[in-house]
């Protein structure tokens, strides 16, 4: 019996390690213990959170495998349209598939910028429409290691010049390239989605496109770093 237990056990710590999908708003044991210093992207300043209740959003890390110091892994963001109203949101250019209004964040973790929107991007500029029950999903990158003030000029610039796509390398190669970044410390760190959108407004069924963003979603998970 007491082999069963720690099987299961070690079962439900494995599983953990692997991020936990939450809803719009973040739960407070979810977030326990976890390290952020509670700021926000700027990108959300003047936007109401929740603005169109019919959207549901998560965040969830599915590899099962464990998340070391300084090694990258993907989080998937699926949102999905529940409510009765099509919703905009900005795709920026048209050769980008991580459109601009999705985008992780997190204060202690090191995000990294889509391979999709790396190198040479097209010049229009592209709105999408979310109808009624749709969805979207993406996959993007996060690195286990410090937030670096120069990692998305380090990102394009790795690309641009070697067309290699920074989540791809060994944390080994990565100091060789850039000394300045640090691994994370083993422990619970959180992890945050937004998406970004506009509704009709009220009477009118139509868009303002150049008007930018009015409301915003969010998700979180907690990632364990072992």
């Amino acid at each position: 019996m007491k082999k069963y237990l720690i099987i299961i056990l070690a079962t439900m710590l494995f599983l953990a390690g692997c991020g936990t999908t939450t809803g719009p708003s973040s739960s407070d044991d979810q977030a326990s213990g976890a390290q952020d210093d509670g700021s926000v992207p700027d990108a959300i300043e003047g936007l109401t959170q929740n603005q169109y209740d019919g959207l549901e959003i998560s965040v969830n890390v599915l590899e099962r495998k464990a998340i070391l110091p300084g090694t990258a892994f993907q989080a998937t963001v699926v949102i999905e349209n529940k409510g009765e109203l099509a919703i905009s949101y900005v795709q920026g250019s048209g050769s980008y598939t991580t459109p601009d209004a999705v985008f992780l964040y997190s204060s202690t973790l090191q995000t990294v910028i889509p391979q999709d929107r790396l190198g040479i991007a097209t010049m229009d500029f592209v709105t999408q429409e979310l109808k009624p029950g749709e969805s979207l999903l993406f996959k993007i990158d996060v690195l286990a290691i410090e937030p670096n003030p120069d990692f998305d000029q380090f990102t394009h610039e790795l690309y641009m010049d070697e067309h290699i796509y920074i989540a791809d390398l060994e944390f080994s190669d990565l100091q060789d390239r850039i000394p300045s970044l640090v691994a994370v410390a083993p422990g619970s760190y959180l992890l945050k989605a937004y998406f970004l959108y506009t509704v009709p407004e009220e009477g009118g069924g139509e868009f303002d496109f150049l008007g930018g963003a009015t409301g915003y979603a969010v998700a979180e998970t907690v990632i364990n770093v072992t």
